[in-house]
This record gives structure tokens, C-alpha cells and sequence, in this order.
């Protein structure tokens, strides 16, 4: 239980019509201008990092998207924190999930092949909480993060569940664990922690990726894209369910859940489909949503941030010292910012791609600095180019002004350049990984490995 501060000592009332929320039971809501302070008063917290695979941020409800894809995620957006534009650092799962457990970009942590993988020398989130006495666990369905490759590193349990009997009325086959899945090993989890010791647990639901949902999900259409948002509105459910376990157990006003994606999915922008094939804005703009122990007034911070950023906010919000070797940042101070409507302050954020996963894919990098887009095919792509958008007024990059925009382009070349001069990090990559031969197999059966 929270401070006396998030309490009051006379019966609860409706707050003023400003604020037009309920207070429900004896908790208050947070007022924008008190929430840094009652943010330090945050004693130790449990936290859920929710990780959806494949989920691009505007096909969510607190995005904009006109269907209600994301009930329960919009309820943690009504009172918590939202973040608008959260980029990936890479649009694989591997390069992208090793920037966000190590906080550095890719050509720090130097992940770039199917047989690249993090050393026991890579610092990592799981493994910085459980140094300041978090017990840590992870639920994770997705073959790039097994254990073969030290995505394991930091965990007192990491689990890949057996896929098993899903729900009775889903009948699409699947090479991963479905959400039904992931929820139970959570509850197993849940279900033996105590209240004397935090905990960190880490789901990872690859629903989204497969487009796979139960029928009564599928209210969204019978084509591509109404199945990938049916599939997102199932693990939305799922996820409430998580929630809910944790009420139920008495965690739930305690704990900092996060709902975050590793990137996006394209559908046809650019002229391909799906992921892994550039690093462009569509497989890169992903959600990032935080609900506190206590509810606040709905907080949306629009400056431009990276998931590179998101451990060390965690922990900057558990009052956990960041390691040294992070790059990202706390998210902490941008709350004051868009309190007093101070200009906002983007991040400048690179993605990468490595060994093309698929024939249509290329070896590519790119630099953002809020407003502009500099992506650059790398030698020996067979697809060599570089390419220049002006985000301001083509959001979805299609007008290429490479030698229209000279100057911007020298610019963001000299961004991207010095970015590229640091090089791997010593003692971070693990190359020549023997990959497990039962996800070996299932990552064949995707067509990821020839």
C-alpha cells in the first residue's frame, strides 16, 4: 500500500468536473503537477513489462485507430502515462529486444546475424533488478529470444511455454506460443510471490505476429489486416487478464506495468509486407504505455523518444541507479516538460538492420531526429540508396528528397556518420551461437533461416 499521501481520510466524492474521473474506493487521482513528487514516493514496486510482438502503434485505440482494438489499453492510457512517438531501434526481434534489455543501439551491442547473440558480459535490465534484490522472471514465445542466444541473462526463470492446448475455439496451428499460454505461466508465477520481496516479470505475447486470434475475436474483417487486429484485441484481452491476476493477489497497488513492442509491421508501405525488411517509420513507431500503482490524470508526452529509453526509466522509476553503460535516458524529466508546455524536446534515435532475413529485406540503417528521416541501404545490399523524408509534412515517407533537400541530407549523413564511429561494445556480442535445434526448426518453418 501506497503512502498516506495517496489516501483520503473522509469518504471519497466526485473530484472537480476538470478532472471528470471518480474516485474509486479511498485511492485519489494524481494531478499532473504532483506526479513527479508522488513518483519518489514509489517504495520498491513490482513491475510487468508487456511486450506485444509485431505491433505498430497506430493500429491501437489510444493512437487514434477509429476500432476499438485495445480496450484494456486505453484504460491504462486514461490514467497513466503515454508516450505518442516511441521508436524501435531495429524492425527484428533480436537486434531490437538486445537494445531495449541493454539500453544501447545496435551497433553498440553489435547483434547483426542469426547466429549473433549478448555474452555473459552484456549488461542487462533483468540482470541490474535482480542486483538490487528483485526476484526475476520471463514468459517469452518468441524463438530470436531463447536462451541459446543470453536473452536469459538476469532471470531467476525464463520460460518458453510448451504450445500445447490453446483455447477451444482457436484452430489456426501455430509455431509459437499463443497468449492462453503465456497467461497461465503467468499465473503460475504470480501465484508464489510474496509481498516481502518486488518482483520483474517480462511477457512476451507473439499473437499480434501471427495474426492469429479464437473467432470471437475476429470482428475486424475477413482479409490480412482484419486478422492482425483481431489477433491484436485477443492479447489485449489477455493482458486484462494479467491485470486482473494481479488485482486479485493484491499486487496490483504495488506494481508498474508496462506495455511496450519490439516494432511495427508494414502493410504495403514502401512496397512490402510485414517486418525485417528496412527501418522505416511503419516498422518502427510502436506503443509505449505506463500504469502506475496510483491512478493520475491522463499524461501524454509527445516528444519523440526511443525504446533505448525504457530500462533506464524503470528504472529511474524504482529508484535503481542506471548503469554506466546504458545510452538511453530516463523518461522521468520529459513529464515536467509537457507539464509547463515546453517545446518539445525529440530524441534523436537510429534503427538498424543486419543479415537480410528474407529476399525482399535490406541491409539497412537510419537516423531520425524528430522531423527527419535518413535511411541508408549498406554495401553489399544488393539494393545500394540512401533516402530522405520530410516527416513534417509526408509522415509515411513516401517522397524520397535525397537531391531536392541537399542540405538536410548532408545534415542527417553527418548525424548518421558519427553515430556509426562508436563501435561494438567488448564483451557484449556473442557470435557463432549454436541455436537450439528445436527453435532452429520452428525458425526454418518461418522462412527466417535458408
Amino acid at each position: 500500500m501506497h503512502s498516506s499521501s495517496l489516501k483520503h481520510s473522509l469518504p471519497c466524492f466526485f473530484a472537480s468536473v476538470s478532472l471528470a474521473m471518480f474516485l474509486i474506493g479511498c485511492d485519489r487521482v494524481i494531478p499532473k503537477a504532483d506526479l513527479e513528487q508522488e513518483l519518489t514516493t514509489l517504495e520498491r514496486p513490482n513491475l510487468v513489462l508487456i511486450i506485444v510482438d509485431t505491433l505498430r502503434a497506430d493500429k491501437t485505440s489510444p493512437y487514434g485507430f477509429e476500432q476499438d482494438t485495445t480496450p484494456e489499453l486505453s484504460r491504462w492510457a486514461d490514467r497513466g502515462l503515454l508516450f505518442e512517438r516511441t521508436r524501435a531501434q531495429s524492425s527484428w526481434t533480436k537486434m531490437s529486444m538486445a537494445s531495449l534489455f541493454t539500453s544501447l543501439w545496435p551497433n553498440s551491442h553489435g547483434i547483426r546475424l542469426a547466429t549473433d547473440g549478448l555474452s555473459d558480459g552484456a549488461t542487462t535490465l533483468a540482470e541490474t533488478l535482480k542486483q538490487a534484490g528483485y526476484r526475476t522472471f520471463a514468459v517469452q514465445s518468441n524463438g530470436w529470444l531463447d536462451q541459446s542466444f543470453g536473452f536469459q541473462q538476469g532471470f531467476d526463470r525464463y520460460v518458453f511455454p510448451k504450445s500445447g492446448k490453446v483455447s477451444e475455439s482457436l484452430s489456426t496451428g501455430s509455431v509459437w506460443p499463443h497468449a492462453d499460454r503465456i497467461y497461465e505461466e503467468a499465473v503460475r508465477i504470480i501465484d508464489v510471490q510474496t509481498k516481502e520481496e518486488p518482483f520483474f516479470l517480462y511477457l512476451h505475447f507473439m499473437d499480434v505476429h501471427q495474426f492469429a486470434a479464437p473467432p470471437e475475436f475476429k470482428t475486424f474483417g475477413m482479409d490480412t489486416e482484419g486478422s492482425y487486429l483481431a489477433s491484436i484485441r485477443w492479447t489485449d484481452d489477455a493482458i486484462e487478464r494479467v491485470r486482473k491476476k494481479l488485482s486479485r493477489e493484491g499486487f496490483l497497488d504495488n506494481t508498474v506495468m508496462v506495455f511496450a513492442s519490439d516494432h511495427g509491421e508494414t502493410f504495403g508501405e514502401h512496397r512490402v509486407n510485414g517486418h525485417a525488411r528496412n527501418v522505416l517509420t511503419p516498422v518502427l513507431h510502436v506503443p509505449l504505455v505506463i500504469r502506475l500503482p496510483f491512478p493520475t490524470e491522463p499524461v501524454r508526452i509527445s516528444s519523440q523518444i526511443r525504446n533505448l529509453d525504457i530500462a533506464p526509466t524503470l528504472l529511474d522509476l524504482l529508484g535503481i541507479e542506471i548503469p554506466e553503460s546504458f545510452q538511453g535516458e530516463s523518461l522521468i524529466p520529459l513529464i515536467e516538460m509537457e507539464r509547463l508546455s515546453e517545446s518539445k524536446t525529440d530524441r534523436v534515435t537510429f534503427a538498424a538492420l543486419g543479415q537480410p532475413l528474407f529476399q525482399d529485406a535490406s541491409i539497412q540503417i537510419s537516423a531520425n531526429d524528430g522531423d527527419w528521416t535518413l535511411a541508408r541501404n549498406v554495401k553489399p545490399d544488393p539494393k545500394p540508396g540512401e533516402f530522405l523524408f520530410d516527416r513534417k509534412v509526408d509522415p509515411i515517407e513516401n517522397v524520397n528528397l535525397i537531391e531536392l533537400e541537399k542540405n538536410q541530407a548532408e545534415r542527417m549523413r553527418a548525424l548518421l556518420d558519427s553515430h556509426l564511429d562508436e563501435k561494438t561494445r567488448e564483451g557484449v556480442l556473442d557470435s557463432d551461437v549454436t541455436i537450439d535445434p528445436e527453435i532452429e526448426k520452428r525458425l526454418r518453418a518461418l522462412g527466417y533461416l535458408e
